[in-house]
């Protein structure tokens, strides 16, 4: 599958041809979608690039479930050099007006996968903004993932 033209019609072709490590998570993301189920592929492919970050952040967990189990990475950075470089935690943390229910539950599953609520700061994050409901889960979270020395 040729790449270049999707990214141009994303609106990152520039990024794609000088950033190989935007090209190679472009890439991997890309063929993550066209390996979903039929029954959320279309809805994959209707996403934006980061496809996870967008299924996050609408709370789709059976598109985010998907794309998880055919190895998107639960702390995938977007690569692209913009606000928007962070990973699906800290989107959810950005969605202000997603319900908190909905934030939980996908942030259950991207941590079930291996997500590190201290990846991009999404914890210290969450914290910033005032947004306890949502640090108090990924405080709890977070006390049964492996420490990391700093």
């Amino acid at each position: 599958m040729e790449l270049l033209p999707k990214a141009i019609a994303d609106g990152r072709g520039k990024l794609y041809v000088t950033l190989p490590e935007f090209r190679e998570a472009f890439r991997q993301m890309c063929q993550a979608v066209e390996q979903l189920p039929k029954a959320v592929i279309e809805r994959g492919r209707a996403l934006a690039y980061p496809q996870l970050h967008h299924a996050c952040v609408q709370g789709d967990i059976e598109l985010v479930e998907a794309l998880l189990s055919r190895g998107v990475g639960p702390n995938s950075y977007p690569f692209t050099e913009d606000e928007g470089d962070e990973p699906p935690l800290v989107w959810l943390v950005m969605a202000e007006e997603m319900k908190i229910d909905a934030k939980i539950s996908v942030a259950s599953v991207l941590i079930r996968y291996g997500a590190d609520v201290e990846e991009g700061d999404a914890l210290s994050l969450a914290q910033q903004l005032g947004d306890w409901p949502f640090a108090n889960y990924l405080e709890e979270a977070g006390r049964g993932q492996p420490q990391t020395a700093g």
